[in-house]
């Protein structure tokens, strides 16, 4: 398995990286929902439907409350128990972003595994938070995979 398999990185004109899923069912966070749930997802308050922008790509903003001026927080990141408005499933079985193409620049930058196949320490430490077992390495989970087709 490879990094391409579980996620796509799509670099922008200012150097940032911007992560997505693959189509389907078959990618880790298809099944997780563990970041939506531990975070507060904050983020730049331009990206708000609405505000400097307004273009089909930006935030909603009956999904968000303000922190400052300048920063905005998906509802339900910014409590005690977090929780995501935009969160639709149960941490740990099937789920998704119901705003996934209009999610946060934090959100997208979220990535679960680095350019060596090592999952996000951030990623493992929201998983252990909900008690999920942790990722493994792409190159273990491959072995893993390839022994279990063999037998």
């Amino acid at each position: 398995m490879k990094i391409q398999d579980q996620q796509i990185k799509i670099l922008q004109e200012d150097g940032r990286v911007f992560v997505d899923m693959p189509d389907g069912d078959g990618h880790v966070c298809a099944s997780c929902g563990a970041c939506c749930n531990h975070f507060r997802v904050s983020f730049y308050a331009g990206e708000v439907a609405g505000s400097f922008t307004d273009h089909a790509l930006a935030v909603p903003s009956d999904k968000i409350i303000m922190i400052t001026p300048v920063y905005a927080a998906m509802k339900g990141t910014n409590q005690q128990e977090v929780r995501c408005i935009s969160f639709k499933g149960a941490v740990g079985q099937s789920s998704h972003c119901s705003i996934y193409s209009q999610r946060s620049s934090t959100c997208r930058e979220f990535y679960v595994y680095d350019e060596a196949g090592q999952p996000n320490p951030a990623c493992q430490t929201a998983r252990a938070a909900h008690q999920l077992k942790p990722l493994m390495p792409l190159a273990t989970l491959s072995v893993a995979q390839k022994q279990t087709a063999e037998a």
